[in-house]
């Protein structure tokens, strides 16, 4: 089972200071964003997602032998690619939509040597703003099955996991992904969203979309 860590990464140190009441996060002018796909995303959505990402950017790092290419998931495929067209058209918020089967990450993706681009923070019209989120945990889109699933042990060790349970309203899609998300993310909410809440091994990331689905809530 996954241990929380007590050392923050640069980024998490500068979100202790931007936390209002636990809840809501303000974003300042130099706090990068990324987009991923939402964990609950099919997989014929992320086909059409790559597909649409990479016919306007190139995707040559998720290629075999290249930094990116591992894991070969689609997951991790297609949030790369999500995210290279979401820097490419300006981080608007309609830039990381993919027909409501994206989120906005205010913690970097990256993973080992793959890096996730980004070139700065969400925008308006061609300029950055401050803007207050309310916040979700979910994996990273790069985090390997069996760390996945230590996730969801840890987790559904302190809170009720039902929901992702067989005939549970957030069971389907049947995915490590998607029950590691809502697991982690009740963790997340129920430890009062604490900037360690969301750490899980170097694997979480704080979203500013709700990831919930259907009847699936988050």
């Amino acid at each position: 089972m996954p241990k929380l860590t007590n050392t923050l990464p640069l980024l998490s140190l500068l979100m202790v200071s931007c936390f209002n009441l636990g809840w809501n996060l303000k974003t300042a002018n130099g706090q990068k964003t990324w987009c991923i796909v939402n964990p609950s995303t099919t997989h014929s959505e992320l086909l059409v997602n790559l597909d649409y990402a990479c016919s306007h950017v190139r995707c040559s790092q998720i290629q075999q032998g290249s930094s990116c290419f591992y894991p070969n998931t689609y997951h991790h495929h297609a949030s790369f690619a999500m995210n290279l067209y979401y820097q490419f058209m300006g981080r608007h918020e309609e830039d990381c939509n993919f027909t409501n089967s994206a989120l906005i990450s205010l913690s970097d993706p990256s993973s080992g040597s793959c890096i996730y681009e980004s070139g700065g923070n969400l925008e308006a019209y061609g300029k950055p703003y401050n803007k207050t989120y309310e916040t979700w945990c979910v994996a990273k889109p790069a985090t390997e099955d069996d760390m996945l699933q230590e996730n969801i042990n840890f987790s559904c060790n302190h809170v009720d996991c039902s929901p992702i349970q067989d005939g549970g309203s957030c069971f389907s899609p049947t995915t490590l992904m998607n029950h590691a998300a809502f697991a982690m993310n009740l963790y997340y909410q129920s430890t009062g969203r604490g900037s360690n809440s969301c750490e899980f091994r170097g694997t979480g990331l704080l979203v500013t979309t709700n990831p919930g689905y259907g009847n699936c809530t988050f």
